[in-house]
């Protein structure tokens, strides 16, 4: 392949690729992935369109936070289960919001753990505005007790 035909101007993703340069010698060149260019803006739009269709959802009680969390972060049925310990059925049964909330603070723990979120993010969404998300920090801060976390918003210093 030609020098000319594989260079793609795309900065956020970059790759190194061995092809033919127009002194007919090989070397590497850099360009951005095609594949990316090309579609990863209609992922990022299909993402935050299912992410806000979920949001709707637990908002009217149709699906839980263990269904909205296992959906984005892309996780199977079994894989969940068996993580959380335990299952399928039961885990099914965690996404209704009637059995939902009726969790102990034991499951909901293991379920923020495997999700990587705090456990408040279970119970509570915090949005900030698409322009506004360059000016505003937030920070989580364990605390010895596993079930209080300390949630610190800020404006971020841009000194």
């Amino acid at each position: 392949m030609k020098e000319k035909d594989l260079y793609v101007d795309f900065e956020p993703q970059q790759a190194v690729y061995y092809v033919e340069k127009d002194d007919s010698s090989y070397g590497p060149i850099v360009s951005g992935s095609q594949l990316s260019h090309d579609y990863l803006d209609d992922f990022y739009l299909k993402k935050k369109n299912l992410e806000k269709q979920l949001r709707d959802q637990v908002v009217s009680r149709q699906i839980s936070p263990v269904f909205y969390y296992m959906t984005l972060q892309e996780m199977g049925i079994g894989d969940l289960a068996s993580r959380v310990g335990i299952s399928k059925r039961r885990l099914k049964k965690h996404f209704k919001p009637e059995y939902f909330e009726k969790l102990s603070l034991k499951i909901l723990k293991k379920y923020a753990t495997i999700f990587d979120v705090p456990m408040i993010s279970l119970l509570q969404l915090i949005i900030v505005k698409q322009e506004d998300r360059e000016k505003v920090e937030i920070e989580y801060m364990n605390t010895k007790n596993d079930c209080f976390i300390i949630t610190k918003i800020g404006i971020k210093n841009n000194g």
